[in-house]
């Protein structure tokens, strides 16, 4: 038959492999074609449709709306933690690296380790420093890069990472959002993110670290450094049952009490998270503070 003169419309329908694999099975168990069973259900559809109207998708639609409550209850509590996590960090501005100078010998031992690595790292480097908070880290790393641009969304913070004595030459200070470094001009061959990744929601990590890896490049390096979990520092830790994150409860010098997420990551943890989109991974995990190194893919 000549297509001009076939009225016949042709669907082209794609059916999940678990799907196919059943309709394969029903074929050879029943004797019937794949496109038989198809056409069968159809009119079983249409048919049921025709005599109960939209009701025999009442389940269906039910469930979808569920779903799409579920989704934007879940976008809200993730827009209310990032709130209070920004709100935490503004109030905390000029006690934030107090953190650093505790007196303890392994601690400093350890702190010390990870400002040579950063040096090392980003020695000649175009650095993106995600979270820089009031510019410790960006100080540190200036020694030794090319250049460093440290975005943080807090006003508060980087006023005071901008009074470092920092020659502007090799070191600027922009606000930014974390998850939005598309926002960040400039070309950057190495990423640094010192002591954020614990305040990252676990369901929000392998989005952050697309957007971080593409905004870099691949073959650009990463240096990643955070906290391990140590019983009675930082904090109340707290758990929720209803959560896969982990929370601390901080006082700030005011008084004010604040509950902010604060994940922590074993060895085995961190190499799951970062292996599938690494190369030349290294991880090493102490007895205070823990650091990846790798290359992006």
């Amino acid at each position: 038959m000549d297509d001009k003169n076939d009225k016949t419309k042709r669907l082209s329908v794609y059916l999940p492999e678990k799907v196919k694999s059943d309709l394969e099975q029903m074929a050879d168990e029943t004797g019937l074609s794949m496109t038989q069973l198809i056409v069968m259900a159809t009119h079983g559809l249409l048919a049921n449709y025709s005599a109960q109207g939209g009701a025999i998708f009442a389940d269906l639609l039910a469930a979808r709306q569920r779903i799409l409550h579920e989704v934007k209850d879940k976008h809200q509590l993730l827009n209310e933690e990032k709130v209070k996590m920004q709100e935490y960090y503004g109030a905390r501005a000029e006690e934030y690296e107090r953190i650093y100078h505790r007196e303890d010998a392994e601690f400093q031992q350890e702190l010390g380790l990870l400002s040579e690595m950063v040096k090392k790292q980003v020695e000649g480097r175009n650095v993106l420093e995600v979270a820089c908070g009031t510019g410790y880290w960006t100080e540190i790393a200036a020694s030794t890069a090319k250049h460093i641009v440290g975005v943080d969304i807090r006003p508060e913070v980087l006023q005071i990472a901008k009074s470092k004595p920092l020659p502007a030459s090799n070191a600027a200070f922009v606000q930014g959002d974390a998850y939005q470094l598309s926002e960040v001009t400039g070309a950057f061959d190495f990423g640094l993110a010192n002591f954020w990744f614990s305040h990252i929601p676990k369901n929000r990590i392998e989005p952050f670290l697309q957007s971080f890896h593409q905004r870099l490049g691949t073959g650009a390096r990463v240096f990643i450094a955070d906290n391990v979990y140590v019983p009675g520092r930082g904090g109340e830790l707290i758990t929720n049952e209803h959560s896969e994150d982990t929370y601390k409860r901080r006082e700030l010098a005011d008084g004010s009490m604040h509950e902010i997420i604060k994940n922590y990551y074993s060895y085995e943890e961190l190499n799951d998270i970062f292996k599938p989109l690494s190369q030349h991974l290294r991880i090493f995990v102490g007895s205070s503070f823990w650091y990846v190194s790798y290359t992006v893919a």
